[in-house]
């Protein structure tokens, strides 16, 4: 087979001697701009090793401290501490001797302009890093198995550089604590600054103050108890703030999934959607089309229905995503279904493991909340069918989590919805929070909207019989079946109704909206 000869030309990377010595000047000459110019560039960001070095010592300088009488005073990054410190480290000859140290201060007349001379070390050195990137993935082109394990380190690498987040080893963390200190303090300024992002469920955004970037949260139930159901009433409320949601469903198609959202939106019931039966005809329908104008409208969802999608696939399409359009929140229905693509042999545990890593490194990469469904073992199950003759809990677990104890570890938050039977024969859900990483764990009850495919928890249902309270009174002779439901439309408006008793109203659901969640 014919072959192609390409002729190869060596270049000189990518490099500015001039502005590298600039920078250097600027750091020994001011005081008062040397630790911002440090904290902007690192060791590797220097093309000539002379410089490397010297950048080096200046970095060491700055978060050393000596003592004058009793309090500590933090070194000053100069000509004689630079000198100082190359000679301890016994690199002082490296770099050029003293002489060199000292062309490098007397260089500039003033250092006003430091911050061209910064932007312009860091663009040749994204410049040879970006180089270097391209000779690798030439490399992974060649010795790759598949054309998708060359494409994911290619985008994987990319991305990486265009965040700056390239991995600089071990830092000493003094430096980041002043930093750490001041968001601590704007917090305590600005509590409602810095809340994540708020899934609508009051007492869980309390508990947790949000979804934050780079967690990883593990939704599970046992099949039939609802874990769909709310991952997409929390897309939804998500989205109505504004935030762009990917969904990746290996289990349900897009077309249900709206189905569902446009139930919840517009209160018309599922089932009737389902059959095309709407008992109200084309009022329901002007519900529908309200429903559906604000999700074109006004929510940024982006939706994957591809029933074998791998991890590596959907940090990929995210990557991509964020790119284009921003991204705040991930969610995937479920990790039990999704293939690692790992050797066979290695078992499912170490599948799912894989998965649950990859989920949680894709978080931290991307910085965005990503929730995962997952299933839960039969031992909920006998546990509960166990309960009424033996006592005990018959609530879910950690050790519950179905296929891999990998996901309990990774996770940063696991929650569980669980259902069961009180004494009186009526059906209880509410939200365990299990794993809690960065605060409190507890339960929080629920409301299950079944004709809807809805979640509500005490603070709307509280608010849901104060509204009909005040419209009761406002309107003695309204009665619950000739008034539509008291809940917020797709539209934001609320309409007047009237409910005894809202659980007992809406838990019982047509049992072929019951299953599959």
């Amino acid at each position: 087979m014919p072959t192609k000869t390409v002729n190869s030309v060596t270049a000189t990377l990518p490099n500015s001697v001039e502005a590298e010595q600039n920078v250097l000047c600027c750091i020994m000459r001011n005081q008062d701009i040397q630790l911002e110019i440090i904290a902007q560039l690192d060791e590797s960001d220097f093309y000539q090793q002379n410089h490397a070095i010297i950048f080096a010592a200046m970095q060491q300088i700055s978060v050393q401290s000596h003592k004058v009488g009793d309090a500590d005073q933090i070194d000053t990054v100069n000509f004689a501490t630079v000198i100082d410190c190359l000679r301890r480290n016994g690199k002082l000859s490296q770099v050029g001797d003293i002489d060199y140290i000292m062309r490098l201060n007397d260089l500039l007349p003033g250092t006003s302009n430091y911050d061209e001379y910064v932007a312009i070390v860091k663009r040749c050195s994204t410049m040879r890093k970006l180089i270097d990137i391209c000779g690798k993935v030439t490399q992974k082109a060649y010795s790759s198995a598949s054309a998708e394990e060359a494409i994911t380190y290619a985008e994987e690498s990319i991305f990486q550089l265009s965040q700056g987040g390239s991995n600089g080893g071990l830092v000493n963390l003094a430096q980041d604590v002043a930093r750490t200190m001041l968001k601590i303090n704007e917090r305590f300024v600005n509590p409602d600054g810095f809340k994540g992002i708020q899934t609508g469920f009051r007492q869980f955004d309390y508990m947790t103050n949000g979804l934050h970037p780079g967690e990883l949260i593990v939704l599970a139930a046992r099949p039939g108890v609802g874990k769909s159901a709310l991952a997409m009433n929390i897309v939804e409320n998500v989205a109505k703030q504004g935030h762009t949601v990917a969904v990746f469903s290996l289990e349900m198609s897009n077309e249900q999934l709206l189905e569902r959202m446009l139930s919840a939106m517009s209160t018309v019931p599922l089932q009737f959607i389902k059959n095309g039966h709407l008992p109200a005809g084309e009022q329901d329908l002007a519900k529908l089309r309200r429903a559906q104008e604000v999700i074109c409208s006004n929510m940024n969802l982006y939706g994957n229905d591809y029933p074998n999608v791998k991890p590596s696939e959907i940090s990929s399409q995210c990557r991509r995503l964020k790119a284009q359009h921003g991204l705040d929140l991930v969610v995937i229905d479920y990790i039990q279904l999704m293939s690692g693509g790992t050797d066979p042999k290695q078992g499912r545990q170490a599948e799912v493991a894989a998965i649950t890593r990859a989920l949680k490194l894709m978080a931290k990469e991307l910085k965005v909340p990503v929730i995962a469904l997952s299933q839960l073992k039969r031992d909920v199950d006998a546990r509960n069918a166990q309960k009424g003759k033996e006592g005990g809990s018959g609530e879910p677990v950690l050790s519950d989590l179905r296929e891999s104890g990998a996901i309990e570890q990774d996770a940063d938050i696991v929650l569980f919805i669980h259902k069961e039977k009180d004494e009186n024969g009526s059906v209880k859900h509410s939200l365990i929070v299990a794993k809690h990483r960065n605060g409190e764990t507890g339960n929080i009850p629920l409301v299950w909207l079944g004709k809807y495919v809805r979640f509500a928890d005490q603070d709307f249902v509280a608010q849901l019989n104060a509204d009909s309270d005040q419209a009761q009174q406002q309107s003695p002779s309204i009665s619950v079946d000739n008034i539509p439901e008291l809940m917020t439309d797709a539209t934001g408006e609320e309409t007047e109704f009237v409910v005894d008793d809202i659980e007992d109203d809406f838990v019982d659901a047509p049992d072929t909206i019951n299953d599959d969640f």
